[in-house]
């Protein structure tokens, strides 16, 4: 698929993307059964950082799943937002499965840290997600603050507290989120990308976003046929400032990020990088705590 000059303009200004259709049914029937087969049985303990809920560094352990979601379509894609040639995956695909996190940017954590790197203009990096199901009034998908990619962070702080009385008026205020000062300084346009299963939305690391929940804003409302699953890959310019956030993610304490610091090795993966014209990052020094 081609994009066009307005779709590269439309996601510079408001900062995601959706390209529809970049699945058929059938490969998206394929990637649901295998992601919820992995998480059903005893397949996610293949590595011993995953949980029941994450599979970290999947395309190495099940390189299925690679083949049908990592393309070249999809990396000509990200070349082309992004507006490098010279491209790599960041070491932080996932598989999820039932997750609905809050508001954040993908670059709350190392700002948290003090780590500054995301802050320079050479800081060139995408997520892209299949969402495999659609997003509807049971969520399913992806929500976000179009154009607060360009705003400062307001998610570094403590959020205010949610008090038995503030979810209530959230439940029965039209656009509660979007009028919130904390959330939405900027009084900027809360979106539901409304995603289909099948579909590949594209957004930028700083974009403030959460996952769609539902209407009711009652996850026991999820029918299990609607179990939310998607597959993240993020992509950025081989260049210090991405080498800088690599490095970074080898330092976060969570015990599932012990999968960067010992990382898996594939021949089959690292071919597989080079058949859809994506670089590996020259080794880091050593890792140490």
């Amino acid at each position: 698929m081609t994009l066009t000059a307005a779709d590269k303009k439309f996601y510079q200004e408001n900062g995601y993307l959706i390209v529809r259709n970049v699945l058929s049914k059938e490969q998206v029937a394929f990637l649901r059964k295998r992601a919820l087969d992995i998480f059903s049985s005893d397949e996610w303990k293949v590595s011993e950082y995953n949980t029941d809920r994450t599979i970290v560094d999947p395309y190495k352990y099940f390189p299925e799943i690679m083949k049908v979601t990592l393309t070249k379509e999809v990396v000509d894609i990200s070349k082309f937002l992004i507006g490098e040639d010279h491209l790599v995956l960041i070491p932080e695909t996932a598989i999820m499965k039932g997750f609905y996190p809050a508001w954040h940017k993908d670059t709350t954590t190392p700002e948290k840290y003090g780590h500054t790197f995301h802050l320079r203009p050479d800081f060139k990096v995408v997520r892209c997600g299949f969402y495999l199901q659609d997003n509807n009034e049971y969520g399913g998908g992806l929500s976000v603050f179009a154009g607060s990619h360009k705003t400062a962070d307001p998610y570094t702080g403590k959020f205010p507290e949610r008090t038995l009385v503030s979810r209530i008026k959230n439940r029965l205020t039209p656009n509660a989120e979007e009028k919130n000062k904390f959330l939405n300084p900027h009084g900027l346009k809360l979106v539901d990308i409304p995603t289909r299963a099948g579909d590949l939305v594209f957004f930028d690391f700083k974009i403030d976003h959460k996952g769609t929940i539902p209407k009711s804003q009652r996850l026991a409302d999820v029918p299990k046929d609607m179990t939310k699953v998607a597959l993240f890959d993020i992509f950025g310019a081989n260049d210090e400032a991405t080498k800088l956030y690599i490095d970074f993610i080898k330092t976060r304490p969570e015990a599932i990020y012990n999968f960067a610091r010992n990382p898996k090795e594939s021949k089959e993966f690292d071919q597989h990088m080079k058949n859809v014209g994506l670089e590996i990052p020259a080794p880091a020094p050593a890792y140490t705590s």
